[in-house]
């Protein structure tokens, strides 16, 4: 399938507008994809063994370890969350403000071939 133009100057201008944390976007095979940039997702801690004979004080430390994993999740989903919202704004002005000078130029065209037609009729 091939990418419609117009999708591909967009896309092409808001990679080149975006600051560096913005979101990265991706079109493949007809089908889009945005990913954060400025986001770091965390790592789960490695799963506690289940044994009878596992000290408290291990037990409590993996125990700290699955919430701190916890907060971090929730820092990463709202660094997620504001990337998105960032570039979905963003995005959106990109796509009025290059609709609008693709209207404002094919205005001109117009106004051009007229001022053409005109002179050729009063010669």
């Amino acid at each position: 399938m091939r990418v419609p133009y117009l999708f591909v100057l967009l896309l092409v201008g808001v990679l080149a507008a975006a600051p560096a944390h913005a979101g990265k976007v991706s079109y493949v095979d007809g089908r889009g994809q945005w990913v954060p940039t400025g986001c770091t997702a965390p790592q789960a801690p490695v799963a506690m063994d289940r044994n009878p004979e596992a000290k408290a004080n291990d037990m409590n430390a993996r125990v700290a370890q699955h919430n701190a994993f916890v907060v971090a999740s929730q820092d990463y989903m709202a660094c997620v969350s504001a990337e998105a919202q960032h570039d979905a704004e963003a995005f959106g002005q990109l796509i009025t403000n290059s609709a609008q000078d693709l209207i404002n130029q094919t205005q001109k065209d117009v106004s051009d071939s007229s001022t053409r037609v005109r002179a050729k009729a009063a010669q």
